[in-house]
């Protein structure tokens, strides 16, 4: 179900021939990946661009292929019994893609969207494989990758299951702070594209309790909010919110 382009510059950005491989990768979690890894596992594949809501993976296909993310912004989502979807994640470039289903074999356990224009690097199951065998370094970098997406998924299911619509909700916003936080002038910014309803389907709130609370964290000077960019005014007053321990000394408004 593929209506994606290849794209078929050597290397770089997208009509950007000769741009560094390794620029796509600074935010992800190979960047502790030997630059010899880092250009080899580059080589890799085929470069392919999809359009905002353009599936890259779909649930119970087959895992025939990993991709990174090179640029853009995707979501990972899955069927819930209602018949609805349920916002499992947000992945942004750097990120690895459906390596799960390559390593155990067996169907996506969700789907993965493209909220924005997005370029991958598509690498299929065999190649990603030999990949890992031959390089132990590579391997370990992908082992600590699913790990630490599945104590992020742990995490978020506990953090989105109890307490108020404030305290799951500052929780949320706190945990994408941490992954995805970038500095502007007056604070930090969540650098992803969120809409109220994804921001209620990771808090596992209604929409009209999204707008409360963050309503509330307005008020307290906590957050400012316009079209799709959220703000983090002070991360003192939304770790207060959240319930969870304070930034350091010096840490608070930023």
């Amino acid at each position: 179900m593929h209506s994606a382009r290849d794209v078929t510059h050597p290397d770089g950005e997208p009509g950007r021939p000769g741009a560094s491989r390794t620029a796509p990768f600074v935010r992800g979690p190979f960047t502790g990946l030997g630059e010899v890894d880092l250009r080899e596992l580059g080589r890799l594949g085929t470069r392919r661009v999809y359009a905002p809501g353009e599936a890259l993976m779909i649930e119970g296909d087959p895992g025939d292929r990993a991709a990174l993310l090179l640029t853009g912004c995707v979501k990972v989502v899955a069927a819930t019994e209602d018949g609805g979807e349920a916002l499992l994640a947000v992945r942004l470039p750097g990120e690895l893609l459906g390596e799960l289903a390559v390593l155990d074999g067996e169907p996506r356990s969700a789907s993965v969207l493209a909220v924005r224009t997005s370029t991958t690097r598509e690498i299929g199951g065999p190649a990603f494989l030999d990949f890992l065998a031959d390089r132990p370094a590579a391997a370990l970098a992908v082992q600590r990758s699913v790990t630490r997406k599945l104590r992020s998924a742990t995490r978020h299911r506990v953090d989105a299951g109890h307490g108020t619509g404030l305290a799951r909700l500052a929780r949320t916003l706190h945990t994408l702070l941490g992954s995805y936080g970038t500095p502007v002038e007056d604070g930090l910014r969540i650098d992803v594209p969120l809409s109220h309803a994804d921001l209620a389907a990771l808090a596992r709130l209604s929409p009209a309790s999204v707008e409360r609370s963050l309503r509330t964290l307005r008020d307290q000077g906590a957050v400012r909010t316009s079209y799709r960019e959220l703000v983090v005014l002070d991360r003192s007053l939304l770790a207060r919110a959240a319930g969870v321990p304070l930034p350091p000394e010096g840490g608070g408004r930023s």
